[in-house]
């Protein structure tokens, strides 16, 4: 057998070679290698690496295939070194000389001998030896032709039409057909000449055109004994322009016995021939006249094979090697079993001609599965080269029978996926011919194709799923454009989104233009509308290419890739060219605004003209048309900011001449899948509610839409059960995912996030700082934004927080929908509303489920949208409060029913008694009891109508009270009070509405015989069941019948309680009469409402305001009060009363709430957000909540403080200034006495919730005076007025005098009102007595007015406040300020000037800071242009000593985001984004403290000053008592950290458990230990970014203030993106350049204020490259400056390790007043002992090593040996000893240096002053302040 086969061929015949050898191998044990021949271009291609072997041929070039070239491969067959060489089919297959050149380099040819190949290829020639065998011919010339006369005599015996063939052509080439003799001269000539380029030889023939003919070809294989098999006949007669697509066998047209008789004579002429090896025997049959003609023979084995192979069962490409090995063909032919198909898949485009489409390889997928192979010779990466043949693979499909095998085929063929990039297959046209009639019936002939068969006018199927696949492709790729630059401005820290809701595609098809409208809904849905049809798209990626797209319910399996001009599309296995058109949109080329329009809709422009202008940057930019058309639409307007990208106009392109129309195209129907509106409601609300849910997850439904959804939505919704299980659940999906959002987004913090000690507090912060990485971990950021952001992501169907594309999308969603939140409102609201109105009527269940996402929505949308908010909480009342209020009175009222049967059926007057004081103590109003009895005539309408009397004159002491009955036998009371010094009469008496005609003069009758009838107050309690449904006319009818009764309407007043309604459901209503000129009147401002209960809660309070009654909840009263004099002065007012203050306590007994109080309050606030809401004008503001408490309120009032904290939040939305409480509360005295009081729970701008106790109000409530007003106005912008910050300043018993400018411009104190102020500045001088301050402590205060244009600063302003820093420095006092200011102030009669002002104010701030001054700076909002360079100046600088202090409320903007936008310049969703604290001030630490409302701010400031504040004329801030012991050992202290293994301080000093100094800790601990334990602390930067490694704490130290700098002393990982130059941690003891800005701020601020503590444990400065880059040497140096210039005294103490160029910057040479002290087991160098031996005692580590016995001896032992691989092994051995002897040498000699330059000898050179042990570190500290601050005043002396 051959040992190496070089195959003479390439793709898939070298790969069908390869294949069949590796099986001859395994079968038989051959040992056979295949050499590839290849050019360097197929270097990689699959037959070459599927090769044993490979040579290089040369390139193409212009020299031809080198396939072709004998020279060529006679080198190549010499350098393979073969024994044999198989050619194929193609290239030399059937070429005698190249048999030849085998032969002649004595490599066996695997083929026929190259006679037999001469003879048969030579087509006459085999003409010749067809007749000799009696193998049919048709009628032929006879021989060849060679000229025309020749060809005109032939033509005449052969007939029309007939074909003319080249002698050697072969593939479908030399052959041309001629039907008239007109044509015939000119066919001759051009068969010639192709044969004569293609074949070099000219010589053709001619014979009769078989019409309708058959290919029939019958495979042969001959060996060398003579024996020849026939095994298989092929019908191939789907041809394409002589180009085989579809071959089977065997063939249908034929019957067996011809198939017999075909293969007999072909083995006939090939036995004749001489024939070897494979080869194929030709012939047309013409199945009408069932005639045979001979063709040709192929002298090679065909294309079509194996078809052969799978129907016989041989391999014919084994058998070609066995014969050509001298194997013999043994036995009979096997026979064939069922029936094969193969089918060409060609890299051609069936669109385009069939033309050659060839190109990289991007996907190829082959079919699997029973009677299924393929035939291959590419693979996935492979390219399809343009130079050869265009097959990518031959499918194969064999069956039992022809229709199995015809269906397996078209299933394997569906199944075959092939991507080539630029390029295309037929694999679509190849389906469509398998399901033609004439191929599955088997009657197609030779040219049924090319005669039209097949039918390609009509479009094809799918055509809409591929230009909706395409456009929803189209979507997603500008998309994924759009959303990688927002990641990249996410990345820089600026998340922006340019996303438009929906897009229009411009798509071509089959010369047709579709335009689609394009919305995405979901991750993998779109609407998309063309020709106004609306279709439901889903799409999911299956892979880069693949797609599984699901339109109209139907599932397609898409197949897509782009081509340069659009589209390749496969739907189904029908493939698509869709073309892409963007409709000629102009874009913007960057961000801009748009200054100027050149051109308008219907203009005509050349390429080149400016249509419109642009400015970014204040810089022009003109935009041009890119070529000639017709403005069809403008998409921008002048002003208006565009994104890099986005759309500014469309041009429609001016078509050339003689362009064809379209009108007679098909056109793609697109109706078929049409989104129909559903025929059931609930279908329809359930597409609505998930229409609502992709709106508020940032997908494409705009507005508009989204309100015209929610209206039908709305209507639908209401035909519906309430409680249907799956619409609700839809429903709260929507709500829940718009919670999950908002509280994403939401920019303010609540709860635990409030605590100062995060470096952020929002979780939009926290949001902005994960889209930089997309890495929770990497951003550093908490588990609770972990679980908000995974809640999120969920509904995008998004499980994990793995970066991929799905998380990358979901969070630009997220993104978008935050942007878009104002289109999402009207939905949340609406659907909030209506379960607001239909609570009552749901099931416990279901008011459950509504409840959870109802508390989330509370909490979410707290500020960012009140509408939500108001909204939620009001349902929150109605699903939890309201029915807990009516459960708690359902039992009370159940408890008075009972009590009132046994009241009337108790003989015993103390049960009376009793009874009767439990009805009229009863928790809840009770009037409703009476109406019952009265309404039902019941039994017990005496006792009622005497519970109600004694109840509602509770207030008073009713006496002298008696009962009787009427004439008509109605109960009636009488009773007297006392009222302002004179005695009322009560007469109180039952009617009914009929019975009340003859009821008055009863009632007469009895006030005849009582007192004075002006001093009668009546109270009558009517029955009326029917009573009109208007009130009025109520009222009207009662006045009237009231007049009929003169004493009774002479009297004080009359109270007509009138119950409605049935005795199940009563109602009751309450009108007072008054007597006036025209007789009696009602008092229609307590309507509904009887006197007494005005009375018991104060309502005369109101008496200066018109007031109206709004409707309210039970036992609620609300007012709308409006000023007098002032309309504008508008407000609510809700009064009611709380009967039971019972408290609820925790586990450990404090109060946390008052269940029933908070049930009345939220009763009143609900009525008040109703009142809002049906408001049409802006909100109420400045509204009153009063609580009469009946119960005496016995917990202490610290307890109240949390209860303001519970009800908080409840009141937001409602407008509400102040909740007044009256109550009685014990005295204090022994006998507990109680007295009454009013709790005042007020709320103001930026203090958030006081408590205040005072004796109750004896005044009314004022309308709105000036200054009120302008109080108001403050709130309403979210700010405080300046008048209002001050009595947080001064406390109780401090001052507040206003500065001001007089007449003559000298600035000095005035006596005026507050508020009265014409500057945009207050100041003024604020006095504050403290325990340690009792004069007071003074300072300068200067606060921005926001009422007067936002604190907008001129001439006037910059002056006053230049005035107040005077002041200031003349007092040595400091300055606070409080700063709000929109900028300098800019107006048509100022300008310049005001910066002028700006600039001496600036100048005045940086001498008074210089000279030491202290200004204090709280950010009381929004600080714009001038106020933040004045902050800067204050207290950003090295030499600047005062704190600034933002709220979540402040900001600092050098230029607003208005003005940024409109500028082009960079900004941020808002100001906070560009200046807040989270993301800028604090980490960049210009900020020094956050506080969560403005009332901390000041607490923080009062922090600082009881640390800081310098009273004139003294050098240290006072000295506090301490309760704290002065010796006190720290080593006691707990110590707990996770990065640390101590337990207690103690632990880090230990020579047990911390030796070397080398483990972490954590410093806070030491500093906590060390400080005074009964005075707060206060750490400075604690949100400086970057700055970890120095932390400054204010403190004291044995009662002295003092300055407390810590160097951390355990690594702290960094978040973010991390520098490569740079550390991956913070190291312990390491200043970087941050921390060393941060260390010598601190040391500057605390310079001649008080004393600095340096607790250090300080290897140095951080010098990596990255800190250099960061100016590490300036800041190093900057501490360095800081200690030479301190003023005061400096306790420098060494806790752990002390080395490099920290002892510079921080030595005690620096300052005379520095005393540096360490604890024992410190250790003090210039460097560490271990990089001593690295660096600086490298040459004695060598020497010690070299000297070390055991190197020696190695040495030795190398130098002994003579075998050269056992020196090898102890030269290894020596290299691997000397690593550990260098080890420890290194750690002999880093022992040695440490040892030397121990603490002692720090010491002992004067760097350390002493040594102390641990235990004494407290006290000895407290000494060495005192000897410093001795040391500092005698110096001042």
């Amino acid at each position: 057998m051959f040992s190496r086969i070089a195959v003479i061929n390439r793709g898939e015949p070298a790969v069908r070679l390869i294949r069949a050898v590796r099986e001859l191998n395994a079968e038989f044990g051959y040992d056979i290698k295949v050499v590839a021949l290849h050019t360097e271009s197929e270097r990689r291609a699959l037959f070459v690496r599927l090769a044993d072997d490979s040579v290089t041929l040369r390139d193409k070039g212009d020299l031809g295939s080198p396939y072709l070239d004998h020279a060529e491969l006679r080198k190549a067959l010499i350098k393979s070194k073969a024994d044999a060489a198989w050619v194929g089919w193609g290239f030399v297959a059937e070429d005698p000389a190249f048999a030849e050149l085998c032969a002649e380099l004595g490599v066996t040819f695997i083929g026929p001998p190259p006679e037999a190949m001469r003879r048969l290829g030579d087509k006459v020639e085999a003409k010749y030896l067809a007749e000799a065998t009696n193998v049919p011919v048709a009628p032929w010339s006879g021989g060849p032709v060679e000229t025309m006369e020749e060809a005109l005599e032939h033509a005449k015996a052969i007939g029309y039409p007939m074909i003319l063939k080249a002698r050697s052509g072969g593939g479908g080439r030399g052959i041309r057909m001629v039907f008239d003799p007109s044509e015939l001269e000119e066919a001759i000539e051009r068969t010639q000449s192709e044969a004569q380029k293609a074949f070099n030889d000219h010589v053709i023939f001619m014979e009769h055109l078989v019409q309708g003919g058959r290919h029939i070809e019958v495979q042969v294989i001959a060996d060398n004994y003579g024996n020849a098999w026939a095994p298989g006949v092929r019908d191939c007669s789907i041809q394409r322009r002589n180009q085989k697509l579809i071959e089977e066998s065997f063939s249908p047209a034929l019957t067996k016995e011809q198939s017999d008789e075909l293969a007999a004579r072909a083995i006939d002429l090939v036995k004749e021939a001489g024939y070897r090896g494979a080869g194929t025997v030709e012939f047309l049959y013409q199945p009408e006249k069932k005639t045979f003609a001979f063709l040709e023979v192929n002298t090679r084995l065909q294309v079509e094979h194996p078809i052969t192979e799978e129907s016989t069962g041989l391999d014919l490409v084994k058998l070609q090697i066995m014969v050509a090995d001298g194997h013999k063909l043994e036995g009979d032919c096997p026979p064939v079993y069922g029936h094969a198909v193969e089918v060409r898949l060609n890299a051609e485009d069936a669109d385009n001609g069939f033309a050659p489409a060839p190109g990289l390889v991007e996907l190829f997928s082959v079919p699997t599965g029973p009677g299924i192979r393929v035939d291959t010779g590419i693979s996935a990466g492979d390219t399809i080269p343009p130079d050869y043949d265009s097959m990518v693979a031959k499918i194969i499909a064999w069956g039992r029978d022809r229709d199995e095998a015809l269906a397996r085929l078209r299933v394997a063929l569906r199944d075959t996926t092939v991507v080539i990039k630029g390029g295309t297959t037929i694999k679509s046209f190849l389906l469509r011919l398998l399901d033609e009639p004439s191929v599955i019936d088997g009657t197609a002939d030779t040219g049924w194709l090319d005669r039209g068969g097949l039918d390609v006018s009509a479009l094809a199927p799918h055509a809409d799923v591929a230009l909706l696949f395409v456009g929803a492709d189209v979507y997603e790729t500008e998309e994924a454009l759009e959303r990688e630059a927002f990641l990249r401005s996410a990345r820089g820290g600026r998340p922006r989104a340019s996303h438009t809701v929906g897009r229009e595609v411009e798509l071509g098809y089959a010369g047709t233009t579709y335009t689609l409208t394009v919305d995405q809904v979901s991750p993998r849905r779109y609407r998309i509308a063309v020709d106004g049809q609306v279709t439901e798209v889903e799409v999911e990626r299956l892979g880069r290419f693949e797609s599984r797209v699901t339109v109209g319910g139907r599932r397609h399996n898409v197949v897509a890739s782009e081509t340069p001009s659009g589209y390749l599309v496969e739907v189904d296995s029908v493939s698509h060219r869709v073309n892409r058109d963007e409709g000629g949109i102009v874009r913007s080329p960057a961000p801009a605004v748009v200054v100027a329009l050149r051109a308008n809709p219907g203009d005509e422009v050349q390429a080149g003209d400016p249509v419109l202008i642009l400015e970014a940057m204040k810089m022009e930019t003109p935009v041009k048309a890119p070529y000639a058309g017709r403005i069809r639409e403008v998409m921008v307007g002048v002003s208006q900011q565009v994104d890099a990208g986005g759309a500014l106009l469309r041009i429609d392109k001016f078509e050339e001449a003689g362009a064809e129309t379209a009108d007679a195209r098909p056109t793609v129907d697109f109706s078929s899948d049409a989104v129909q509106s559903p025929d059931d409601a609930r279908e329809q609300a359930l597409a609505d509610l998930a229409t609502m849910k992709a709106l508020v997850l940032g997908y494409d439904v705009a507005g508009s839409e989204a309100r015209s959804v929610w209206t039908r939505y709305d209507r639908v919704r209401s035909q519906l059960p309430t409680d249907d299980d799956e619409l609700l659940g839809a429903a709260l999906d929507v709500l829940d995912t718009f919670a999950d959002l908002s509280e994403l987004s939401r920019n303010r913090p609540a709860g635990a996030e409030e605590s100062g000690d995060e470096q952020v507090h929002s979780p939009r912060e926290h949001f902005h700082t994960y889209l930089q990485s997309l890495d929770v971990d990497f951003g550093g950021l908490p588990d609770s934004f972990r679980t908000r952001l995974e809640r999120t992501l969920a509904h995008y169907g998004v499980t994990d927080l793995e970066p991929g594309p799905a998380l990358r999308d979901a969070v630009y969603r997220v993104f978008i929908a935050q942007e878009r939140a104002g289109d999402q409102i009207p939905i949340v609201a609406g659907l909030l509303e209506r379960w607001r109105t239909r609570a009552a009527s749901m099931s416990p269940e279901v008011q459950e489920r509504i409840g959870v996402v109802v508390e989330r929505l509370v909490v979410a949308t707290r500020l960012r949208y009140p509408q939500i908010g108001d909204l939620a909480r009001s349902l929150r009342y109605e699903v939890y409060e309201r029915p807990v209020i009516a459960s708690n009175r359902s039992a009370v009222y159940q408890q008075v029913r009972d009590n009132l049967a046994a009241l009337t059926a108790a003989e015993d007057d103390a049960q009376r008694r009793q009874l009767t004081e439990a009805l009229v103590s009863s928790a809840e109003p009770v009037v409703r009891i009476l109406a019952e009895q009265l309404l039902a005539d019941g039994p017990a309408v005496p006792q009622m109508l005497e519970v109600m009397s004694r109840r509602y004159y509770k207030i008073r002491t009713l006496e002298d009270v008696s009962t009787g009955q009427l004439g008509n036998g109605a109960p009636y009371l009488t009773g007297s009070y006392e009222l302002s010094g004179s005695r009322l009469t009560l007469l109180s008496a039952v009617a009914t509405h009929a019975s009340l005609a003859a009821t008055l003069p009863a009632v007469e009758a009895v006030a005849a015989d009582l007192s004075e009838p002006s001093d009668l107050v009546t109270d009558i309690y009517l029955a009326w069941a029917d009573a009109p449904q208007d009130p009025d006319d109520i009222s009207d009818h009662l006045r009237s019948a009231l007049a009929s009764a003169p004493t009774l309407a002479g009297g004080r007043r009359i109270t007509v309680t009138v119950a409605y309604g049935s005795v199940d459901e009563p109602e009751v209503l309450q009108f007072t009469f008054r007597p006036g000129p025209d007789g009696l009147a009602e008092e229609r401002v307590i309507r509904g409402m009887h006197p007494l209960t005005g009375q018991r809660l104060d309502l005369w309070r109101l008496k200066e305001f018109n007031g109206s009654r709004l409707p309210a909840a039970e036992g609620t009263y609300l007012f709308h009060l409006v000023a007098p004099d002032n309309p504008s002065d508008q407000r609510l007012a809700a009064l009611a009363e709380v009967r039971d203050v019972t408290p609820l306590r925790d586990a450990d007994g404090r109060v946390t709430g008052f269940p029933a109080a908070e049930r009345v309050l939220a009763a009143c606030l609900e009525s008040m957000r109703r009142a809002q809401a049906s408001h049409s004008g802006s909100k109420f503001a400045g509204n009153r909540v009063f609580l009469h408490v009946w119960p005496p309120l016995t917990v202490p009032l610290s307890d109240l403080n949390g209860f303001a904290q519970v009800v908080s939040p409840l009141t937001l939305g409602t407008g509400l200034a102040e909740i007044t409480v009256l109550c009685r509360i014990p005295d204090g005295s022994a006998g507990q006495e109680l007295r009454d009081v009013a709790i005042r729970f007020t709320y103001q701008a930026g203090a958030g919730v006081t408590v205040t106790v005072s004796d109750p109000p004896t005044e009314p409530i004022k309308p709105l005076d000036a200054y009120a007003q302008k109080v108001q106005r403050s709130a309403a912008r979210g700010t405080a007025y300046p008048y209002e910050i001050v009595p947080l300043l001064t406390g109780a018993d401090g001052t507040f005098t206003e500065y001001d400018f007089d007449a003559d411009g000298e600035f000095g104190p005035v006596d005026r009102a507050p508020g009265l102020n014409s500057c945009g500045v207050v100041a003024g001088l604020i006095s504050t007595p403290t325990e340690l301050y009792p004069e007071g402590m003074q300072r300068v205060a200067l606060f921005g007015d926001p009422t007067k244009a936002l604190g907008t600063v001129g001439v006037q302003e910059c002056k006053l406040i230049v005035a107040a820093i005077d002041l200031a420095d003349s007092l040595s006092i400091p300055v606070e300020w409080f700063t709000l200011s929109s900028g300098a102030t800019i107006a048509m009669d100022s300008g310049t000037e005001n910066m002028d002002g700006v600039a001496k104010a600036l100048r005045r701030i940086v001498t008074f800071t210089q000279d030491g001054g202290e200004i204090n700076v709280i950010v009381a909002g929004i600080n714009v242009g001038a106020q933040p360079y004045w902050n800067a100046e204050a207290t950003m600088l090295q030499h600047t000593k005062g704190i600034l202090v933002m709220t979540p409320d402040s900001a600092m903007v050098l230029t607003g985001k208005i003005s940024l936008d409109y500028s082009g310049g960079v900004s941020a969703e808002d100001n906070f984004g560009i200046g807040g604290y989270d993301r800028v001030m604090g980490p960049n630490g210009e900020a020094q403290y956050w506080a969560p409302n403005l009332s901390a701010a000041v607490d923080i400031l009062f922090a600082h000053y009881d640390h800081a504040y310098l009273a004139p004329g003294e050098r240290f801030p006072r000295r506090a008592n301490t309760t704290d012991p002065l010796d006190r050992d720290v080593q006691e202290f707990p110590h707990v950290h996770p990065d640390s293994p101590f337990t207690t301080v103690g632990e880090i000093f230990s020579a047990e458990t911390n030796k070397d100094r080398k483990k972490p800790f954590d410093i806070r601990a030491v500093i906590n230990a060390l400080v005074d334990q009964d005075h707060a602390t206060l750490e400075r930067w604690a949100g400086m970014a970057e700055a970890d490694t120095a932390v400054v704490v204010d403190a004291h130290l044995g009662g002295y203030p003092v300055a407390v700098i810590g160097i951390e002393s355990r690594p702290i990982a960094r978040k973010g993106f991390l520098p490569t130059d740079g550390p991956d941690q913070f190291t312990a003891g390491t200043l970087f350049p941050k921390s060393s800005k941060k260390a010598a701020r601190a040391i500057n601020a605390a310079s001649g204020n008080r004393p600095l503590v340096v607790l250090a444990n300080l290897s140095g400065f951080d010098g990596s490259p990255e800190s250099l880059r960061n100016v590490q040497l300036e800041n190093g140096a900057e501490i360095g400056r800081a200690i030479v210039n301190f003023d005061g005294p400096i306790v420098f103490c060494l806790i752990s390790r002390y080395h490099g160029g920290a002892f510079v910057v921080f030595s005690g040479a620096l300052n005379d007043n520095m005393e540096v002290v360490a604890v024992e087991g410190s250790f003090a160098s210039v460097i560490g002992g271990a990089p001593a031996a690295a660096v600086v005692f490298t040459r004695d580590v060598n020497n010690r090593v070299a000297k070390d016995q055991r190197i020696v001896d190695a040495e030795a032992a190398i130098a002994g040996e003579t075998d050269e691989a056992r020196k090898r092994e102890l030269t290894v051995e020596l290299s691997d000893l000397r690593a550990v002897v260098r080890s420890e040498k290194l750690t002999e000699v880093a022992a040695e240096f440490e040892g030397i330059h121990d603490i002692n000898r720090a010491r002992d050179v004067g760097s350390v002053h002493t040594i102390i042990a641990a235990a004494e570190l407290r006290p000895y500290l407290i000494e060495a302040i005192e000897r410093g601050m001795a040391k500092a005043a005698a110096r001042a002396v």
